[in-house]
């Protein structure tokens, strides 16, 4: 049985969820505006494929469908994570690694630090297992940490942007890993109590599309941008 967050855990939560999106059409808006373009009109219509698109997962979670059967859930994780893929090597990521400044890109990051912080207390309130926080098997609050401590470090040098980049990568992968382990699936640890039930609830489900999804594409763009920075000796890697 799932058992509910308080209040002001979820409040958090959906104030991160909202960053997180407004940092994406925010970049979206610089892009615009570095190609001397119109940017209403290309972020209104990126903020309406962004809400078609979040609204189709929510309707997925809120019909039950996700939480039908086992197989569901691993076609709706992997159906986020390839459209999040797609996204960031669409033209919307280069885009983005071509008008955001790597310090930017990689701060982005640094929503996981407060995100890890709510887990941690979903933990200590019975919503999620133990595994799912830096106790446990996820320890993503280090790129959290790491994206804000070396983001203005960035300016001079790709060095910092890659270690937090590449950090970071390694961070998301491990907690889809201990994510889809910690969920009743038949394959998954079953010594874990309670399992993870998130993608089964509304608002908790949006922490798929958009926190993970989130991370995902942002670094694919990291990535982009970094492949591209060539500065030369004494410059700014952006202006």
């Amino acid at each position: 049985m799932f058992h509910s967050a308080s209040p002001a855990s979820v409040s958090a939560f959906v104030l991160i969820c909202g960053f997180v999106l407004a940092a994406f059409f925010r970049g979206v808006w610089v892009s615009a505006r570095s190609e001397e373009r119109n940017p209403v009109s290309r972020t209104a219509w990126i903020v309406g494929g962004v809400a078609l698109w979040l609204a189709l997962a929510s309707g997925l979670v809120a019909s039950g469908w996700v939480e039908a059967v086992p197989p569901h859930l691993m076609v709706f994780g992997a159906g986020i994570m390839l459209g999040s893929l797609l996204l960031g090597f669409s033209p919307i990521g280069k885009w983005l690694a071509d008008a955001c400044p790597l310090a930017w890109l990689l701060a982005f990051q640094g929503f996981r630090l407060p995100l890890e912080l709510v887990l941690h207390s979903w933990v200590a309130q019975g919503v999620i297992p133990e595994t799912m926080t830096w106790t446990g098997s996820n320890w993503d609050v280090l790129s959290g940490i790491a994206a804000l401590v070396l983001a203005p470090f960035c300016r001079r040098s790709v060095l910092p942007a890659w270690i937090g980049n590449i950090l970071g990568a390694v961070l998301l992968l491990n907690i889809g890993r201990v994510a889809v382990l910690s969920a009743p699936v038949p394959f998954g640890w079953h010594e874990v109590t309670p399992k993870l039930q998130l993608p089964y609830h509304l608002p908790y489900a949006l922490i798929v599309p958009i926190c993970v999804g989130g991370a995902l594409v942002g670094h694919v763009v990291l990535t982009r941008a970094l492949l591209k920075s060539r500065p030369g000796p004494g410059q700014s890697l952006r202006p």
